[in-house]
């Protein structure tokens, strides 16, 4: 035998001292089966509570039972001292368990406390409550299951998003690079250019100093003639290098101004994705404040669709509103659509009615 604190004479005289009492005594008596059980050696168990208390196994449980979760003795006072009730309502929390005592509910079309309730009356409201939870807990995994798949599409847009902008951002920076090495090169033709055309000057200067005869003079035209032509032919192309040099500094600036507007809208577009997900956070609270609220279940239901509904729709005004200055016949086409959905969603509820 186990050591025991108190004497089992002692506890078993109790036991049949609160079974004289009113239910209240339910905890009482609970707490000290459970003492007795720890005192009693192993096997004795049974024969104890057949012999000593008239007890038998499974309603020896229950009041072990009460006396664990009924730390607030009032409440088996509110719901009328029953014992069968008390033990029908183990199967809340603790926490429900007070909340739904202290409240009426309705029977009947008549408002009822437990107390006030037949264990058959009892039994129905917790079997009603029971798959409420059921039908609660079954749309909160329709939610997570929407919220999980909203969530790997929005990443899998991130991702591509970023896959893209890296891609878009390493060929403008290709063809930066291509524009500044070609205007490098056209400065360079343009200098040698120069170079020759000062070199032609200079020898015409010094051709025109010396003193020559009739024959000289015609073979010094002929060279001022032939150096002429050089000039203009050397001045065409350094004006048309000149405008390459401009035209690859001009297509540089482009590609440096295309790298900076695609990298402000990446900027943008991460934080249109971190505002998605601060707006699907909210709506994840929202859906579960629904239901945990929601009395009446398909209306919880039909509040959720209808409310994702909404916002799908104008996400698709707003896209019809951004195509409408780039390509408005292409929104136009998107608006009839809409007005053909809508038409039939008109139908469809005039035939319902």
């Amino acid at each position: 035998m186990n050591e025991m604190t108190r004497p089992i004479e002692v506890i078993t005289q109790e036991i049949q001292f609160y079974k004289g009492q009113a239910c209240m005594s339910m905890v009482e008596i609970g707490k000290r089966l459970l003492e007795a059980k720890q005192c009693l050696p192993h096997g004795a168990w049974g024969e104890w509570l057949k012999n000593e208390v008239d007890f038998s196994e499974r309603t020896a449980q229950n009041f072990m039972r009460i006396a664990k979760e009924y730390t607030n003795p009032q409440l088996i006072a509110d719901i009328g001292n029953s014992a069968s009730k008390a033990i029908m309502l183990l199967s809340m929390p603790e926490e429900e368990r007070e909340e739904f005592v202290g409240e009426a509910h309705e029977i009947n079309g008549e408002e009822k406390t437990v107390a006030e309730m037949t264990n058959k009356e009892l039994q129905e409201v917790l079997k009603e409550l029971e798959a409420e939870r059921k039908e609660k807990e079954k749309l909160k995994k329709q939610l997570d299951l929407f919220e999980d798949e909203a969530q790997r599409k929005q990443d899998e847009a991130v991702d591509a998003a970023y896959s893209q902008g890296e891609e878009q951002i390493k060929r403008l920076s290709e063809l930066k690079e291509q524009a500044e090495a070609a205007a490098r090169e056209a400065e360079k033709k343009v200098a040698e250019l120069q170079g020759e055309v000062s070199e032609l000057q200079m020898q015409k200067e010094q051709t025109t100093l010396l003193d020559a005869t009739e024959l000289e003079k015609i073979r010094m035209e002929a060279e001022a003639e032939a150096q002429k032509k050089a000039e203009a032919a050397l001045q065409k192309k350094l004006d048309k290098a000149k405008k390459e040099a401009e035209k690859a500094k001009k297509e540089a600036k482009e590609a440096q101004a295309a790298i900076e507007a695609h990298e402000e809208a990446q900027k943008e577009a991460e934080e249109t994705a971190l505002a998605l997900k601060e707006r699907m956070k909210l709506m994840q609270e929202e859906a579960d404040k629904k239901v945990r609220l929601a009395g009446n279940q398909e209306m919880a239901v039909f509040k959720v669709h209808f409310e994702n509904m909404q916002m799908e729709f104008n996400e698709m005004m707003t896209c019809i509103d951004n195509l409408q200055e780039k390509k408005p016949e292409e929104a136009g086409k998107m608006r009839t659509a809409m007005k053909s959905l809508c038409q039939n969603i008109l139908q469809i509820l005039e035939d319902k009615q």
